[in-house]
């Protein structure tokens, strides 16, 4: 039996640090994520170490600031670069690697140091790769209809999942490690990444999730006097702000609500990979780590 404890690193996109529970927010629902936090330590000042997605996620993988791995900027076909990852290092210490969800890399095929990637990049194929969750959809009868619901990636516009449930990529990528964690080799130890595309954008959670918080809708952020007029906005700002793609008055709490809504399916969905760990009988054998990316202010 192997003594060397497993590593499950769970990353997500965009999720900010104070949208817990555990951390104090009023409307959020968390409890697996609390459980965690409850059981475990939970760092209060954490920060990203560039909050853009790709650079933040090449810090993580590197261990290195934007200034040593290329880019603070979001530079999708920049490759990664010559350097130590966390995969490679953990595969060269003997550790079986495996990833599922979201890479960022380019090329998007590039294990960097995982000896398997299950990739759910959310519809690239302009760099001319079809993902695995795209196969997944069309094996199950969906080819092409990830986007069928017509929500960017980049916008804040809000609409509920259009397929079924069990073809949503929170939990397709939940049933992926699952499945990995009950293929793993009992004799050596595992770092295990599972990396969620959500909750950044596109917003469309399952039903059951965004109808939790249009009942009793979530506590608008705190807003500074200088930042309560669009117009009077510095250009960066008011360029976010235009993400909304509306002028409805609603439109931001219909965003918060279905960001929301996202992070409490992904937390559910946790509770289906530490149920899997406990009945593979390495629950008590693995260290469960849970981050982001980064942060979204809404």
């Amino acid at each position: 039996m192997n003594e060397r404890p497993n590593l499950l690193l769970i990353a997500t996109d965009h999720w900010p640090g104070d949208l817990l529970a555990f951390a104090g927010h009023p409307d959020i629902r968390t409890p697996t994520l609390d459980e965690l936090s409850r059981c475990g330590t939970f760092f209060s000042r954490a920060y990203s170490e560039c909050p853009v997605c790709i650079p933040a996620r090449r810090s993580m993988m590197t261990g290195t600031a934007p200034r040593t791995h290329g880019d603070r900027v979001y530079r999708d076909t920049l490759r990664m670069p010559e350097l130590p990852t966390l995969a490679g290092s953990f595969r060269n210490a003997g550790y079986q690697t495996f990833a599922v969800g979201k890479l960022h890399v380019y090329p998007q095929r590039n294990r960097i140091g995982f000896d398997e990637v299950l990739l759910a990049e959310e519809g690239r194929r302009q760099f001319g790769v079809v993902d695995d969750y795209e196969m997944f959809l069309a094996d199950n009868g969906q080819p092409g209809r990830q986007f069928a619901h017509g929500m960017s990636n980049n916008q804040y516009v809000v609409r509920p999942w259009h397929l079924e449930e069990r073809l949503h990529v929170t939990n397709w990528v939940t049933d992926q490690m699952c499945r990995a964690l009950r293929r793993r080799d009992p004799t050596r130890p595992g770092f295990f990444y599972l990396s969620h595309p959500h909750p950044h954008p596109p917003l469309v959670p399952l039903p059951y999730y965004l109808e939790l918080y249009k009942k009793d809708r979530p506590t608008p952020p705190p807003c500074a006097e200088w930042a309560r007029s669009p117009e009077q906005l510095p250009p960066a700002l008011r360029v976010r702000r235009n993400l909304l793609a509306s002028d409805h008055p609603g439109a931001a709490e219909e965003a918060r609500e279905a960001f929301y809504a996202l992070c409490t399916q992904i937390d559910h969905q946790l509770r289906v990979v530490i149920g899997t760990l406990r009945e593979e009988g390495i629950l008590d054998n693995t260290v469960i780590l849970f981050t982001s990316d980064h942060g979204d202010m809404l």
